[in-house]
């Protein structure tokens, strides 16, 4: 005997609604965002420009990024001088006092402060930035910049040797001068072109530092002859603390104003740096309108869509609740 389950499935009335309410759903958040959603359909299948936009947006992005590092790069650059910049004046600010009258405490003090101040200098020229040093011109290796511990046993012992105050500062003088001593070993070597971030079209933003330049030198100069100072070959009289003053004074001012001026020269690279950041985000606003204008959906258009496809789902639901009670009486008959 057949049972009338079998042919339930046959009398089901089929769901003739659901494209229209996928259209309806399309169009509802068309209106919401203000943005069709067949991008084929709004630009009239020529994605030229479309597709151009698209291109320069992720080219700014790109450049944004790299822009973003470089400031990032200079940042850290700038606090790692300005510790420079107060190692130095700790030094200096205690130097006139310690050599007047000059007694031995006083001068192993300054000395003290000094070690102090060239460690302070070497770590924080050390800093690197994603596994490459800010002051290495990016060198990768990950070995220290400066070898510290080798500098004061060699500037110690070339304060040893020296007879008089103008051998000594002639003797440090040609040590830290470029490819001097220092550069025998206390310095590691690195790449000799600075840091670039690349911003595409050939251009690129070059970071104008490193260990090796003449303000850096200055400094470790000044803290590394302070810190000698009980090592001299000579007595320190009253002669002598007067020359030593009076050298030493003059060259902290020299070395202050180098670290001022390669802090003004970064300044200017930062500045850069910001005029093209203000000038890309300017450039990408105006990018953005105009992929937002070639798939903008007409509000007007859409509502009206809407409302078509509206009714046409209340006529569905209608005439398929009108079928389903035929069926239902042909099948109890």
């Amino acid at each position: 005997m057949l049972t009338k389950l079998p042919l339930l499935p046959m009398i089901t009335p089929r769901d003739y609604s659901a494209e229209t309410r996928a259209r309806l759903d399309v169009l509802t958040e068309e209106l919401s965002s203000g943005r069709v959603a067949d991008a084929g359909r709004a630009v009239g299948s020529e994605f030229s420009t479309v597709s151009r936009v698209s291109h320069l947006l992720r080219t700014h992005d790109a450049r944004a990024a790299a822009l973003g590092q470089a400031s990032t790069w200079l940042e850290v650059a700038q606090s790692a001088l300005a510790v420079v910049s107060e190692a130095g004046d700790r030094v200096s600010s205690e130097l006139v006092s310690a050599l007047t009258p000059g007694s031995r405490a006083q001068i192993d003090g300054i000395a003290r402060t000094a070690l102090g101040a060239l460690s302070d200098i070497a770590s924080t020229l050390g800093q690197t930035m994603n596994g490459r040093a800010v002051f290495g011109n990016g060198d990768p290796s990950g070995e220290p910049l400066i070898d510290v511990d080798r500098m004061i046993v060699e500037t110690s012992a070339l304060a040893a040797t020296a007879t008089d105050v103008a051998s000594l500062t002639q003797a440090f003088d040609a040590y830290f001068a470029s490819g001097g001593g220092i550069d025998a070993g206390v310095l590691r070597s690195y790449p000799a072109d600075p840091v670039r971030f690349p911003l595409g079209d050939g251009t690129a933003v070059e970071v104008p530092v490193s260990v090796g330049d003449a303000s850096i030198r200055h400094a470790l100069r000044q803290a590394a002859l302070v810190a000698a100072l009980p090592d001299v070959g000579f007595p320190i009289d009253a002669d002598v603390r007067g020359r030593l003053t009076s050298d030493l004074v003059g060259r902290a001012g020299t070395a202050a104003a180098g670290l001022v001026a390669t802090r003004a020269d970064l300044g200017s690279t930062e500045e850069r740096v910001s005029a093209l950041s203000d000038q890309l985000a300017d450039e990408r606003m105006r990018l953005e309108a105009r992929r937002s204008d070639a798939l903008a959906a007409d509000p007007f258009e859409t509502a009206t869509r809407l409302k078509d496809e509206m009714s046409r789902l209340e006529t569905i639901y209608t005439v398929t609740a009108r079928r389903s009670r035929l069926r239902l009486t042909d099948f109890l008959r």
